[in-house]
This record gives C-alpha cells, sequence and structure tokens, in this order.
C-alpha cells in the first residue's frame, strides 16, 4: 500500500490517485523548476564568475570624426559582454542645429532589467548631419548621453559626454 508524505498532501500531488498520474506530476513539477533558471545559466556561460565590470569609459569608448562640411560620426566601441540602449542616444549642443541622426538597425533582445529592449553590441555609429548655429564658425560643443549595461548583471546611469568638433 502507498503511503503519501507531507509534501504530496499539502502540495498539489494529491490531484491524483494513481501512482502513474503522481510520477507525471512530480516529472512536470521537476522540469518546471530546472526550466526557471535557463536564462540565468545562458548569461553565467558567457560572463566568466568573479569577474568585475569595467568603468563606463573603459567599456563604452567613444570617438569621433568629421566626413563632411555638414556631418560627424561619433562611433562607440563596445567591449564584449557589453551593449548600448537605441533609445538612450541623445545628442544637444549650443553650438551646432542637429538636423538629423543616424543610427544602423539594433538587435532585440529581452533584457532582465528593462524587457524588450533594442541594443546595439561591439560598435555603433551614429552619423549626425549639423549645421554651425553662427556663419563662418567651423567648431563647437557638442553633448553627447548614452546608457548601457554589462551582461553580468550591471546597468549603467546614462553616461554624458562632451566632444569638442572642428573642422566645419
Amino acid at each position: 500500500m502507498y503511503r503519501s508524505n507531507y509534501w504530496e498532501t499539502t502540495l498539489f500531488f494529491n490531484i491524483s490517485k494513481t501512482k502513474n498520474e503522481r510520477q507525471q506530476i512530480r516529472i512536470i513539477f521537476l522540469l518546471l523548476i530546472f526550466l526557471q533558471f535557463i536564462p540565468f545559466t545562458s548569461v553565467a556561460e558567457k560572463v566568466q564568475i568573479g569577474t568585475e565590470p569595467l568603468s563606463p569609459e573603459e567599456a563604452f569608448v567613444v570617438d569621433h570624426i568629421i566626413v563632411g562640411p555638414s556631418e560627424a560620426v561619433i562611433r562607440w566601441q563596445i567591449h564584449k559582454f557589453y551593449y548600448l540602449y537605441k533609445e538612450k542616444f541623445s545628442f544637444s549642443s549650443n553650438d551646432f542645429i542637429i538636423e538629423k541622426v543616424h543610427l544602423p538597425p539594433p538587435e532585440v533582445i529581452v533584457d532582465p532589467f528593462f524587457g524588450a529592449s533594442e541594443i546595439y553590441q561591439n560598435l555603433v555609429e551614429a552619423t549626425l548631419h549639423i549645421i554651425p548655429i553662427k556663419k563662418g564658425k567651423s567648431n563647437g560643443i557638442l553633448d553627447i548621453t548614452f546608457q548601457g549595461c554589462w551582461e553580468g548583471g550591471v546597468c549603467y546611469p546614462p553616461v554624458n559626454k562632451t566632444i569638442e568638433l572642428s573642422g566645419f
């Protein structure tokens, strides 16, 4: 004769009457518990245990180039296991009118902090079409803001950076 234990009588195991049904429910229950840990193991396989996150300046290296009389390219070299959010880029200036900003198509991920998110990994370039506010002035300041995360579980606050543009 089968004798039930405390866990079977207090959980949902006692809804089945046959031994075979109880065994099937146990297997399903264990499978559900196991499936909860799959997202964490996929991230853990990428980032080495004990690794410390880089500073934002090291994780997201910013540089720029002037490519035409009214065009500048701002480039982020993104360290491995890091990413930047598309919607967190912003550009402003008191010296330039920013007519248009072009970013490449992003990758879509399910971010543990923000849900479905558009991101960039490895390298991203923003092409800005800009015009100096003062005629004849060929230099000025561009303020940029961006935000990203480390796949090891750290999201950085928004980073503000000032770039001096010259040579228009």
